[in-house]
């Protein structure tokens, strides 16, 4: 049996257009070993939502191998990759994701069922056990509808959790809860790594999610890090403001808003507006022109 919970083995990602080709993923290898706690970091854009579609079944890869719990799923077909998804793999996502026409109980079970192994009376037994194991065993009859944000993520995690699979996947997962029920919802993933030696990977752009992980990996333009990459943001920001593009968007900016004030001017003579109302607008956009004149 493999030692690795998940293996990318030189995953590329290729979406064509009528024009070009646009590379997302670019060539990425990672192995994330069972009961790792691994956190993918990334700014939007960088291919880390992407890697996670691919690595749980969701997206096919435009080459390499993509192996969960030492089977690789790469030429699966759909019919295959479901079953395997239900029993392998355990997805939450920012927005919970949950079937509003189903209780808790009904959400957490649908999974169990998917799997093709366990009954209803056992997917419901399993269900209750998950619920209860995220502090809802009490909430099970409730839609989501009548559950917070931070307890319809945890019936989320309580879904993912059931089926007992390989991995659990979480794409931004405290992205929609505020700062205190993340905490709570991050406690409580923490806990499943140690307390179930649960494999989890989370994708986010959120460096305080980094600090509980085991293992952190950096995403930036579609390649993969185990280090920081070198060239920060910060230092992308200072080389395009000091590249000569700079001086001709401010030459544009100056085109833009020089037209705005001939546009208020003659909104004024014209009566169109109050001249009350405007007085301040104008000798702002007359500080902003005189600014970006001495700048250029």
């Amino acid at each position: 049996m493999s030692e690795y919970a998940l293996e990318l083995r030189d995953i590329r990602k290729v979406y064509k257009t009528a024009t070009e080709e646009i590379e997302v993923l670019k060539g990425i290898t990672l192995k994330i070993r069972e009961g790792e706690l691994a956190t993918i970091m990334g700014p939007s854009g960088s291919g880390k939502s992407t890697l996670l579609s691919i690595a749980g079944g969701l997206d096919k890869p435009t080459s390499g191998r993509v192996i969960v719990g030492g089977v690789d799923i790469t030429d699966m077909n759909e019919e295959e990759l479901t079953r395997v998804r239900a029993r392998k793999i355990g997805f939450v996502f920012q927005s919970f994701n949950l079937i509003r026409n189903y209780t808790a109980l009904e959400n957490v079970m649908l999974p169990l069922l998917f799997t093709g192994i366990f009954n209803v009376k056992e997917a419901k037994e399993i269900a209750i056990r998950a619920l209860e194991v995220v502090g809802l065993k009490n909430h099970a009859n409730k839609f989501p509808n009548q559950l917070s944000g931070g307890q319809q993520q945890r019936v989320a995690i309580a879904r993912a959790l059931a089926p007992n699979p390989d991995i659990i996947l979480m794409d931004e997962p405290t992205g929609s809860l505020d700062v205190d029920t993340a905490a709570r919802v991050l406690s409580l993933v923490k806990w499943l790594n140690d307390a179930f030696g649960q494999t989890i990977i989370i994708v986010t752009h959120n460096p305080e999610i980094a600090e509980l992980s085991t293992r952190t990996y950096y995403i930036r333009a579609g390649a993969i890090y185990e280090e920081p990459p070198k060239r920060t943001l910060t230092e992308i920001v200072k080389e395009i403001k000091s590249s000569g593009s700079s001086g001709d968007i401010k030459k544009i900016q100056l085109e833009m808003l020089k037209l705005k004030l001939e546009a208020l001017e003659r909104a004024l003579k014209e009566d169109r507006i109050d001249p009350t109302l405007i007085e301040a607008e104008v000798n702002s956009l007359e500080h902003r022109i005189n600014r970006l004149e001495k700048a250029l």
